[in-house]
């Protein structure tokens, strides 16, 4: 189904740039007198409002990934939730596009999707077990969440938004990096503290974007898989197996597509990729994050068997057996498992509280989104300028559908709904709808 855009507005609106240059030195001066030295950090605030509304993709991409710097003493510190503040920025910035048409209506079975999994979520309360942490869940999903779904619509209006989209995601993966060299586990030697899993899927997902990125950046070729081999590197001490595993099943589905289209220019990917693979071994590893690798490695069914996801697996399709249609309702995976709450599958975790259709729905969602990438794929050597972005989306993408197989609730997986939605845009055509409106014209 093809995606129809609103009537664009030709340019930002030059009341924006005109209030800000009146509106700064006004609102700095009048806090200054009634709020006293903390009046000093209001300019800042106003610089970095100012940046994220000329930059929406860069707010996007740090709103998905701001869960990993909320530990940090500067983040915390702040008067407000670091989440809720960005959410703030993602609606007003939506808001504005609303108003000047900038925004792009979602493809009917996107919609269709997200509409059955909120009302599943809606109505299952009326017979969940959890009522409490279900009413959670859902305020969550209805808010964080839906922010996440729904801002790519209002942000991403051709080809070179997705190209900033990607790049911000690789510079907020540096500190990212940084972070998790710094804060290694007293305990077991693992890097990135708490935050194991979604530092290793950020960087996971940024050293994929550096290795697909490199197709269309030849120039960017060794800069880039010095910084692909870094994040891997880290990625791999931080000792989490799931996004390793994801990474490289991901890589190889994209160099499945590639060299089935154009094998020739495989070449320069796979010698960068290879890069990636030689590096690791050279990296000094803790005991545990090595035993957790290789032993996945040597014998994946075993090592799921042994692992603790395993128990969480069989325990959510146990609940699914006792309400295989309607769901036992949301959040009532916590009562069967009060210590994890949530089985670490999505599908399952859709299945077991919110029904067969929430589970159906996003499948056939999440699968329509691949094949359209893989059309997509076959026909991007016909126009080089998106040749890369086509391939990396599809990595992303891909990545994430197997990620969520092993972590995170349906909350804790927003980034995974904001790729879904971004897929389905351009799946759509949502991208190329300036260029078809122009051709259209007598």
């Amino acid at each position: 189904m093809s995606t129809r855009a609103l009537t664009p507005a030709a340019s930002a609106p030059g009341w924006l740039g005109t209030g800000l240059l009146v509106g700064v030195p006004l609102v700095a001066a009048g806090a200054a007198v009634a709020v006293g030295p903390v009046a000093v950090a209001i300019p800042l605030l106003i610089v970095v409002v100012a940046f994220f509304l000329r930059e929406p993709t860069a707010l996007l991409a740090l709103y998905l990934e701001v869960g990993l710097f909320k530990n940090e003493a500067v983040v915390s510190s702040l008067p407000v939730d670091a989440t809720l503040a960005l959410g703030v920025l993602v609606a007003l910035v939506c808001g504005v596009r609303l108003v000047t048409g900038r925004v792009r209506a979602p493809p009917y079975g996107f919609a269709l999707t997200i509409l059955i999994v909120g009302l599943s979520l809606i109505v299952s309360l009326a017979w969940t077990s959890a009522p409490s942490y279900g009413s959670s869940k859902v305020t969550t999903f209805l808010t964080v969440t839906m922010l996440a779904i729904g801002a790519p619509f209002f942000f991403f209006e051709d080809w070179g938004d997705l190209r900033r989209f990607f790049m911000w995601t690789v510079v907020i993966a540096v500190p990212v990096a940084i972070l998790a060299l710094a804060h290694p586990s007293t305990d077991t030697g693992r890097l990135a503290g708490d935050n194991t899993i979604g530092t290793s899927r950020l960087l996971c997902v940024a050293a994929l974007i550096l290795l697909l990125g490199a197709l269309g950046r030849p120039r960017w070729r060794i800069p880039s898989a010095v910084l692909a081999a870094t994040f891997v590197a880290i990625a791999v001490a931080v000792g989490s197996r799931g996004p390793v595993v994801s990474f490289a099943l991901a890589l190889a589905v994209t160099l499945t597509a590639w060299l089935l289209r154009v094998p020739r220019k495989a070449a320069p990917v796979l010698a960068v990729a290879a890069v990636c693979v030689a590096v690791v071994p050279f990296v000094s590893l803790p005991a545990t994050s090595s035993q957790r690798i290789s032993e996945a490695a040597r014998d994946p069914l075993a090592a799921f068997r042994q692992d603790d996801r395993s128990f969480l697996v069989k325990q959510g399709l146990d609940l699914v057996d006792a309400n295989p249609i309607r769901g036992a309702g949301v959040g009532a995976f916590s009562t069967v498992n009060p210590s994890a709450k949530w089985p670490h599958n999505l599908f399952i975790e859709l299945w077991a509280e919110l029904g067969l259709a929430a589970l159906v729905v996003v499948a056939v969602a999440a699968g329509s989104a691949l094949v359209g990438l893989f059309r997509l794929a076959w026909v991007a050597a016909e126009e080089p300028g998106r040749l890369d972005l086509v391939y990396i989306l599809l990595a992303v993408f891909s990545f994430n559908l197997m990620a969520v197989q092993v972590s995170g609730n349906i909350n804790d997986n927003r980034d995974f709904w904001g790729i879904l939605a971004i897929t389905s845009l351009v799946v759509a055509g949502g991208l190329d709808g300036h260029r078809r409106e122009e051709l259209s014209e007598p």
